[in-house]
């Protein structure tokens, strides 16, 4: 047991951990906290009030919590899932994300304590960025260098590659379900080569931004049917076993991930009542690294997703959920 009853860990800790986590994503602790008996809900696992407190050894060692809050929530800060609705909200998270992908800043960390494991079934899945951007060929490492993704409910842009914080490794970023539009910067005189994720999407015929901007010339939006085969193509990407780990949980885990080296996604009898119930508890830590597109990219100002498509005939471009 690494928490001690003040639920403080050491800074060297701490620190060690943090690059454990930018290098392998995630740490697994197992048989936390003591028995307790929180919302009438028995089992050995942290309060809520003793889980914000042990998130606060991580990052900017701030809570951030975003989301609603269920009316069998601890504390305002604890988001709880449940794959029943009156023990927590249920159906969130089925497609590979990052968790805060609306806000500029992704969230630094997030803290998933199970309260409630079910027998079988209820796993969490957890990719590696880092391993899933060296799979991809240098061509569309390239070329995806210069997209970003605008997500659908906030309109922050981020870009679809970036360099880890303190890993420094190049590393993908894309939300499959809040992704309302990609956005391309394409340089005319380069050569055009096709790869196995992108072989129909043709940087030069993607829809053109309709007003004469010179900032905005070469900037191409991509089409429904380009979103939809690179993003199936990803999504298998993640699913592949030397990627991505299946988590079963066990009473008293927490995981602590690194938010921006590893995706996620809720397997889907993580949603359903029949291997038991599951609850689980989510903290999230505030970040101080904003994740930016490269420059010609950087258009919130520009480009709303709440407003017509500024882009020519058939672009992508949604405002609310998506889940590709």
């Amino acid at each position: 047991n690494l928490i001690d009853k003040n639920f403080k860990l050491d800074d060297n800790l701490v620190k060690y951990l943090e690059y454990l986590m930018a290098k392998y994503g995630f740490i697994l602790l197992r048989n936390q906290g003591i028995i307790n008996n929180e919302k009438n809900i028995k089992g050995k696992y942290l309060t809520g009030k003793q889980q914000c407190i042990f998130s606060k050894n991580f990052g900017t060692k701030t809570l951030y919590s975003t989301h609603a809050v269920h009316n069998e929530a601890p504390n305002k800060e604890i988001f709880r899932l449940s794959n029943d609705v009156k023990h927590g909200f249920n159906s969130v998270g089925p497609e590979w994300h990052n968790d805060g992908s609306f806000e500029k800043n992704p969230f630094g960390y997030v803290v998933y304590h199970i309260i409630k494991a079910p027998k079988e079934f209820g796993n969490t899945n957890f990719a590696h960025l880092g391993k899933a951007y060296d799979k991809l060929d240098n061509v569309l490492k390239k070329r995806l260098e210069n997209c970003a993704s605008i997500n659908s409910n906030s309109n922050v842009i981020h870009p679809l590659v970036h360099n880890h914080p303190i890993s420094d490794r190049k590393s993908l970023y894309l939300h499959l379900g809040m992704t309302g539009a990609i956005i391309e910067k394409i340089n005319n005189k380069k050569k055009y080569k096709s790869t196995k994720f992108t072989n129909e999407i043709v940087p030069f015929n993607l829809p053109k931004y309709k007003k004469n901007l010179n900032e905005l010339k070469n900037i191409r939006c991509w089409r429904n049917k380009d979103m939809n085969k690179f993003f199936i193509n990803i999504s298998n990407l993640f699913d592949n076993k030397d990627i991505s780990y299946s988590h079963k949980w066990q009473e008293g885990d927490i995981i602590i991930i690194d938010n921006l080296a590893v995706a996620h996604k809720a397997s889907k009898e993580a949603h359903e009542l029949k291997s038991g119930l599951r609850i689980l508890h989510r903290t999230t830590i505030e970040s101080n690294n904003p994740l930016k597109p490269i420059k010609e990219l950087q258009l919130e100002n520009k480009l709303d997703l709440n407003s017509d498509c500024p882009f020519e005939k058939d672009s992508t471009w949604i405002n609310g959920y998506v889940g590709y």
